[in-house]
């Protein structure tokens, strides 16, 4: 993937006509902003395209009273891709949905009270670290993590959290998997432009291409299992 390349597919992404209708106000600036730093980075031998989770690409509302917002890390050396991870947090906006009064602390309620949202959800899609000594894919999903204060959110940090292989996935991807899951009506017609089906191609081939190849020759092994192959 050169950066040049990922420079451009990153700018359509965000243009009004793909993306940036359904954006929350503010957030476009937020994506412009790394793909300046990436162009900025075109000469140098190791770069990377980060979308930080302090300040994510965030999604407008939808009609179920859920935001999305999405973090994201490319890192590479030349044309080669040494990184990718993502991280996608669903907010509820309606109390109803993500409080129980008979059974969450006062605490919880008081703190949605303050900020109007709670996080539901989280998913990390990322590559296994090098220094990792656990059995994990080396792409994979994970739900849970460690969340932020202002999540609202809990989880046990004690709990060793499955990963299930998945693909790689970056900024695109991710953006066609919230248009499907969040905005599935809205955005039907985006989603049949050959532009944007063009797009996320790209994606699809610099980012899974090789995994993919990798998936398949498991699936015809003789010798091992997918999982088996797939954390060794």
């Amino acid at each position: 993937m050169r950066i040049d390349q990922y420079v451009t597919n990153l700018t359509f992404l965000v243009d009004q006509r793909f993306i940036g209708r359904f954006l929350a106000p503010g957030s476009k600036q937020v994506l412009q902003e790394a793909i300046a730093d990436l162009r900025s980075q075109r000469r140098e031998t190791i770069w990377r395209f980060r979308v930080p989770r302090e300040r994510p690409l965030t999604f407008r509302e939808n009609s179920r009273k859920l935001q999305v917002d999405v973090a994201a890390v490319v890192d590479g050396t030349g044309d080669q891709v040494t990184q990718v991870s993502a991280l996608l947090r669903v907010w509820c906006l309606d109390k109803r949905l993500c409080y129980r009064e008979n059974l969450d602390a006062d605490l919880v309620g008081a703190r949605f009270e303050e900020t109007g949202r709670r996080v539901l959800v989280r998913f990390h899609f990322e590559r296994r670290l090098a220094e990792t000594v656990e059995p994990e894919p080396m792409y994979h999903l994970q739900v849970g993590g460690v969340p932020l204060d202002d999540e609202n959110c809990w989880f046990p940090k004690q709990l060793e959290v499955p990963r299930f292989h998945f693909p790689p996935m970056d900024v695109v991807l991710m953006c066609e998997l919230i248009l499907v899951n969040f905005f599935h009506e809205d955005s039907r017609d985006l989603r049949e432009k050959p532009e944007w089906k063009s797009l996320v191609m790209k994606s699809q081939t610099a980012f899974q291409q090789s995994y993919l190849s990798k998936f398949c020759s498991c699936v015809n092994s003789t010798t091992d299992t997918i999982l088996g192959t797939l954390i060794s």
